[in-house]
């Protein structure tokens, strides 16, 4: 819908809002667990997070 290709834009062209939607996701996938252990800080973190979508 035009909305989605709204906040896919604004997305592209703003590199701190990527970053909040992606620290949004990972909120998300943290409240649903128990245990979280992060090795290589939140930049493993999100890089983890990305390759999980790609697969």
């Amino acid at each position: 819908t035009r909305s989605l290709l709204n906040t896919a834009r604004l997305m592209d062209e703003n590199p701190t809002l990527l970053r909040l939607k992606e620290l949004e996701a990972l909120e998300k996938v943290t409240g649903k667990i128990d245990k979280l252990t992060v090795f290589g800080g939140l930049e493993g973190v999100l890089s983890g997070l990305v390759s999980l979508r790609k697969a």
